[in-house]
């Protein structure tokens, strides 16, 4: 662990067809082990910490997985040819018309099975995977919060302050501080 949550739901690092609970079990527990690291340094960072934990508890409890198999879904070549298209194009508008004549198949049969082997639609893929690239590129360089959101496909500064808030809990320049000054990669913020 290097002091980093994963934020976003579901990238490369998720196969699909691994157990949803175990995913969530192991995001919960990065949460509260980020929570008992920040709660005398930054009591606001670690209650957003605690919120974040609740929430995933709260959604845990309402969307109980049904005992039986699903089917259908995308196979898992499927999954990685979009997660390619994604991480090429992340600068650039990315439609779920173009994820799914990428895989030859019709929007709305796209999107029923992108949400049913991912557990979210496909734009709120690409956002969480959109954030996921600022935040490498936050801890790397030092370029303004504008220059980033811009590089990584949204329209302005603010529509990547609210996808980033809604991903990870945090503005953007909270997270830069609390994870440049534990990594010291970068050693000052805009």
């Amino acid at each position: 662990m290097n002091g980093r949550i994963d934020t976003e739901p579901s990238t490369n690092n998720n196969a699909p067809g691994r157990p949803v609970h175990a995913k969530q079990a192991r995001r919960l527990l990065m949460l509260l082990m980020e929570t008992e690291k920040a709660i005398y340094r930054n009591p606001d960072i670690a209650s957003t910490y605690i919120k974040q934990a609740i929430s995933l508890l709260a959604a845990a409890k309402q969307n109980k997985q049904p005992s039986y198999k699903t089917r259908g879904g995308l196979a898992r070549w499927q999954i990685l040819r979009v997660d390619t298209f994604i991480s090429e194009n992340i600068s650039s508008s990315i439609r779920t018309t173009k994820l799914a004549s990428l895989l030859g198949l019709s929007v709305s049969h796209f999107s029923h099975a992108f949400k049913q082997t991912t557990g979210m639609t496909p734009s709120i893929y690409v956002a969480a995977a959109r954030v996921k690239a600022a935040q490498q590129n936050m801890l790397r360089s030092e370029q303004s919060l504008c220059d980033v959101a811009l590089s990584h496909g949204f329209c302005d500064q603010a529509h990547f302050c609210r996808v980033f808030r809604r991903e990870t809990g945090l503005s953007p320049q909270t997270w830069r501080k609390l994870y440049t000054s534990q990594s010291g990669l970068v050693s000052s913020s805009p």
